[in-house]
């Protein structure tokens, strides 16, 4: 898999990008702040159509164009080469004309200077070979896995940085994945509603009955691809890890469902077989915590609370590994990312390094660079062209970035 065409309209700092590509590995050279990683973002969304950072959508639009436009827009649109042939995929997010700033008001009622504007309020839309589709229609259809440095908050950072991981990673490869998720957060949301209102006594505790069948059916293929899928992650992350720090301790990525510890023990040891179960059981285990759940007036149990501990030696890397390790546990867990789409696929992902080769030492680097070589296309970008070194990547290309435009590099 490759992309052969990226194009990109008023992306952040991009006002127009026409950029096309061959199977193979590029290294994008450019000062900090020239937008290299906004360039990475913007294929990774095409990818995943959600942002690898939080932010409002109205973030991803330029700003000369929220200053300057009458309507506008954002647009991602690429190319893509697979085994199933060649697609198109085309993302557009349009805002209201950026207004002028509502300043805050102090106790007086005067203006308060400095007030920054709220964002715009923006839509999204979807094409896919020409023709407007949801959003789930077109994930899966290019596959990318992106390293930055931001993946420290996947091994070392929050539950919720580690959920939208999941999610990101493993929609790309089961097209029934991001549907269910997408299901799950509705149906979550009515559920902790209908919660609210019975914590009033507004209503009746059978309401729940339905939403909580509904639950059960998206989140039990929530549950069963992520145990599934972190099984072979965690194996393959191990044996990574192990290969970039040998003599270290040995990392072992664990799931954490968020379900009852008997029923959290089942689904681990029972893996694909959990899918005939689950349902039934999850439902079930809602059942008996009803009575807590409209006291809290939300739903305490299932794959929205869900995490997975990363353990080095046994201990939590969070709280006792270095900087350096976090670092050396996330690269493994990318690194064995790109062989779980290869199984899962039949084919590799488009591998994405932001600014990652240049701060490792030569032997981590000769391991992701035998990594990037069982991929089509490799993207690398780097702020410094002597790292990596010229000819570190056998047959690079070599662009620069500047002012928003790339050029070769003679």
């Amino acid at each position: 898999m490759h992309l052969s065409q990226l194009s990109l309209l008023n992306v952040r700092s991009f006002r127009r990008l026409e950029l096309h590509l061959e199977p193979g590995a590029y290294v994008l050279v450019g000062e900090n702040a020239e937008g290299k990683s906004n360039l990475l973002e913007a294929i990774a969304l095409l990818a995943t159509t959600r942002t690898q950072r939080p932010g409002n959508d109205a973030e991803l639009i330029s700003w000369a164009a929220l200053r300057e436009d009458p309507l506008p827009a954002a647009r991602f649109a690429g190319s893509v080469e697979s085994a199933r042939g060649s697609d198109t995929v085309e993302m557009t997010i349009a805002a209201r004309a950026l207004a002028p700033p509502e300043r805050s008001r102090a106790d007086d009622g005067t203006p308060a200077a400095g007030a920054a504007p709220a964002p715009p309020p923006t839509s999204r839309r979807f094409r896919l070979n020409g023709v407007a589709r949801r959003a789930s229609d077109l994930v899966g259809t290019l596959r990318v896995v992106l390293f930055s440095a931001a993946d420290l908050g996947v091994v070392a950072g929050s539950p919720q940085a580690r959920r939208r991981y999941l999610d990101l990673t493993l929609s790309q490869v089961e097209g029934v994945y991001v549907r269910a998720a997408q299901r799950y957060q509705r149906v979550l949301q009515q559920r902790n509603s209908l919660l609210r209102r019975l914590a009033e006594r507004r209503g009746r505790p059978d309401e729940l009955d339905f939403w909580d069948e509904e639950l059960a059916q998206a989140g039990s293929v929530l549950l069963v691809e992520r145990a599934l899928s972190l099984d072979h992650l965690a194996a393959d992350a191990a044996r990574r890890y192990a290969e970039l720090a040998p003599g270290d301790a040995p990392l072992r990525p664990c799931y954490r469902p968020a379900l009852p510890q008997p029923l959290a023990d089942e689904l681990l040891a029972g893996g694909a077989g959990a899918r005939d179960w689950l349902a039934a059981a999850f439902r079930e285990a809602l059942t008996e915590r009803r009575r807590e759940e409209i006291a809290a007036g939300l739903t305490r149990i299932g794959p929205h609370r869900d995490d997975v501990a990363f353990l080095l030696g046994g201990r939590e890397l969070a709280a006792t590994a270095s900087r350096g390790q976090q670092r050396g546990a996330a690269l493994a867990l990318r690194l064995a990312e790109v062989e779980l789409f290869r199984v899962r696929t039949g084919e590799p992902p488009v591998l994405l390094l932001d600014d990652v080769l240049s701060e490792l030492d030569g032997r981590r680097r000769e391991r992701v660079i035998e990594v990037a070589y069982g991929v089509d296309q490799l993207l690398v970008t780097t702020p410094d062209p002597a790292r990596p070194p010229p000819g570190a990547v056998v047959g690079e290309r070599r662009l620069r970035l500047a002012s928003g435009e790339l050029r070769p590099v003679e």
